[in-house]
């Protein structure tokens, strides 16, 4: 990034006056640029931020960034960014968030992760589903609209949602377009035996998006925060091979699933793959082809 328009970019999004000292570039994002930012405060200090840049469009995205990340922090529960500043500057879309220096995961990291997840799920319990707001899920828009039942929600806003996008993107089969609807018709058989609460979610929970800090405790990171069944949230994590097992045995020792939340987890998984098959194409059709025959075979 260009030191002078970034230093007008922290004068103009930042609460508190800051002399930029340098600007590194940061791998790993596909969708927007981004550096860590170091600076010297007026006390002399340095800090260090997370600046990602996009075009104007792209601000809605940051935005819903910077409200899950804030949801998550406010539940007290697991680490995650501080979001410092927001906001449009020369034409371009800003987010600016605290910077977490990266760590080597430390020996019981996926067992606080597990027993941290839990108690975000389980301190905001809620009989609510949806959000306040849309938000993404990846590069697709995810609909959060509420509606009175998990099923219900999760039946129209998830899956029908992603049948919609591909029947308009001429991306699904007419075979995967009839079981779809096969599996939207019995949604109500597929989560029986699920809670009735909902909880927050991070809602694209993978290898990806969580992290270990410089102590190697876990922060999480991207969210696509909902109110949804916590069942949902492994369904990324299923689908890119999951955790081990201690982190599966701290989040039931912390707080227990309902029994035959595997099972039912392969509808949360099907919805992960139906958005990778919209946004990367037909490398992902025999995975959620595979997957609705198992769905509807279970449910028969």
């Amino acid at each position: 990034m260009e030191p002078n328009k970034l230093q007008r970019v922290l004068d103009a999004l930042l609460p508190h006056s800051v002399t930029l000292q340098r600007s590194d570039p940061v791998s790993g994002g596909c969708i927007s640029e981004a550096s860590r930012v170091t600076v010297q405060d007026s006390n002399g200090n340095k800090r260090h931020y997370f600046v990602k840049r996009n075009h104007c469009d792209f601000l809605n995205n940051f935005q819903c960034e910077r409200n899950g990340l804030a949801a998550i922090q406010a539940s007290g529960s697991i680490k995650v960014p501080k979001p410092i500043g927001l906001g449009l500057h020369d034409t371009q879309a800003w987010l600016i968030l605290e910077w977490v220096e990266p760590g080597v995961k430390c020996k019981n990291f996926f067992a606080q992760f597990g027993q941290r997840l839990a108690n975000l799920h389980r301190c905001t319990k809620s009989m609510e589903t949806g959000w306040e707001e849309d938000n993404y899920l990846g590069a697709t828009r995810q609909q959060n609209a509420p509606m009175q039942y998990w099923s219900e929600f999760f039946a129209q806003r998830r899956i029908e949602a992603q049948l919609k996008l591909g029947v308009e993107n001429q991306r699904f089969p007419s075979r995967l377009i009839t079981e779809i609807r096969q599996i939207v018709e019995r949604m109500d058989r597929i989560l029986a035996g699920s809670e009735s609460e909902t909880s927050l979610l991070h809602g694209d929970l993978w290898s990806g998006n969580y992290l270990a800090d410089a102590e190697g405790n876990p922060v999480l990171v991207d969210p696509a925060i909902y109110r949804g069944n916590r069942e949902a949230e492994f369904g990324m994590l299923k689908l890119f091979g999951g955790c081990p097992a201690s982190f599966y045995d701290a989040y039931h020792q912390t707080y227990p699933l309902a029994a035959g939340w595997e099972r039912r987890n392969h509808v949360y998984v099907f919805y992960h793959l139906l958005n990778h098959l919209n946004l990367f194409g037909a490398g992902y059709l025999e995975d959620c082809q595979r997957m609705a025959a198992r769905i509807l075979s279970e449910s028969s």
